[in-house]
């Protein structure tokens, strides 16, 4: 199998791609042919109304519909839950005739998005299947992809198949042909092999097919969800069944390890102390947190598919209580802004801390063991943070000259002892 870049560009256009799909494709009486995909997680089941009028109705989850006869025209296009009368998305396609479309809706940015996916492309060579990626993951950033034997190593599995850019919008690589066969399919963060965003174990690239791996964003931003989409055929959701998790300690001092389940979250690290994200199965697996080989009060925490997760742990070493944090930045970032949350993890305090940006407040009274939202900053090479206490008159953190760097999320950690605390920021995604 030959491995090569690919490269990619952009054709999303207001949030809309729309693209035409499956080969020879559309009515053969002059009109379109559409099929709704319902790749979202909080929508159970989904309806297509056109002009008004139901076209397609109780699509399920990861599930695709046959595909219906459409006039070649323009529409309104509405997706609802299905029997709801209350639009998630209202999108205006024109419809080409003789030609077939697949009608992706997922989730991001907090709201319900509609692409039109998929093109004409010629069949396959003989013994082959040509494979694109459909990248609408736009939070997650520049990507990696490998296409591989099932038991290969990403450490040797040499250049990835394809590289997709960070970008604002939707986008479709060129093809690339497989000899037909079983692949496993890996994304990960451009660059970096250890960092595994997806894992599909097994696919079948079929003779002389056109495949898309449809790439949608989860609940986190930092992992993504995945499908294959047939060209003229079936479809096959793999969304993804992980979430991250990383061990965030204020407790003044000690050795501080933890796992969930099997899966091991902290091997030993002194503490204060902020740890990196880990991947692990999402659910509610049992945690197991000590500080000097004392284990620590930690209540149920079910960690959501594709969720980013802090675990923040917060005490004396001989009575430590963890806390569970959602890290929600799933909204898109843009090319001039980026994302910023403050995270109180004192440990000896009951004082709230406040985070200003440029002098103006951006959050107040942050109590111990919380987080703020995160919120919309504007880019800076030369950003002036400051953290206050409301139990101290000087400030516990005062940064100028700071590099925001555009389409990012950011923690300030406020941890440790609160006479004399650590203050870090750190980027999240």
């Amino acid at each position: 199998m030959k491995s090569l870049k690919k490269i990619l560009w952009a054709v999303g256009i207001a949030g809309l791609l729309v693209l035409q799909a499956c080969r020879g494709g559309g009515s053969s009486t002059g009109g379109a042919e559409v099929r709704l995909i319902n790749a979202t997680r909080n929508h159970p089941s989904i309806d297509l109304i056109a002009n008004g009028s139901a076209l397609v109705t109780g699509v399920a989850t990861q599930q695709a519909s046959a595909s219906v006869g459409v006039s070649a025209t323009a529409y309104t296009i509405q997706i609802t839950d299905t029997g709801s009368q209350t639009a998630l998305a209202t999108v205006g396609p024109s419809f080409a005739a003789n030609v077939n479309y697949s009608l992706l809706v997922y989730e991001a940015d907090g709201a319900v998005k509609v692409s039109f996916v998929g093109q004409s492309d010629a069949a396959a060579a003989a013994g082959h299947s040509n494979l694109r990626v459909y990248d609408a993951a736009i939070e997650t950033g520049a990507l990696d992809v490998y296409v591989t034997a099932p038991n290969v190593d990403l450490t040797a599995a040499g250049p990835p198949s394809f590289s997709i850019g960070g970008s604002g919008n939707v986008q479709v690589s060129g093809p690339l042909a497989f000899a037909t066969g079983t692949y496993r399919i890996r994304v990960t963060t451009q660059g970096s092999v250890s960092d595994v965003r997806l894992d599909i174990p097994s696919i079948l690239l079929g003779e002389q097919q056109v495949q898309y791996l449809v790439l949608t964003p989860t609940a986190g931003g930092a992992l993504v969800d995945g499908a294959v989409l047939v060209d003229g055929g079936g479809y096959t959701g793999y969304p993804n069944t992980n979430a991250r998790v990383r061990l965030v300690s204020g407790v003044t001092s000690g050795l501080v390890a933890a796992a969930v389940g099997s899966n091991v979250v902290q091997s030993g690290a002194q503490s204060p102390n902020i740890g990196s994200y880990v991947t692990v199965p999402s659910g509610s697996a049992t945690w197991a947190i000590t500080v000097n080989g004392i284990s620590s009060a930690v209540p149920p925490i079910t960690l959501g598919a594709g969720s980013d997760n802090t675990v923040l742990l917060t005490g004396t070493p001989a009575a430590s209580t963890a806390t569970p944090l959602l890290d929600d930045s799933k909204f898109a970032l843009t090319t001039s802004t980026a994302a910023l949350r403050l995270l109180n993890g004192l440990s000896n305090s009951s004082a709230g801390v406040s985070l200003s940006v440029d002098f103006n407040l951006l959050d107040d009274n942050v109590l111990p063991a919380t987080s703020s939202q995160y919120l919309s900053v504007p880019t800076s090479t030369n950003m002036r943070l400051e953290v206050d206490s409301t139990g101290s008159s000087t400030p516990l953190w005062l940064q100028s000259g700071v590099d925001i760097p555009a389409d990012g999320a950011y923690t300030v950690f406020v941890i440790g002892d609160a006479a004399n605390p650590e203050v870090t920021m750190l980027r999240d995604r």
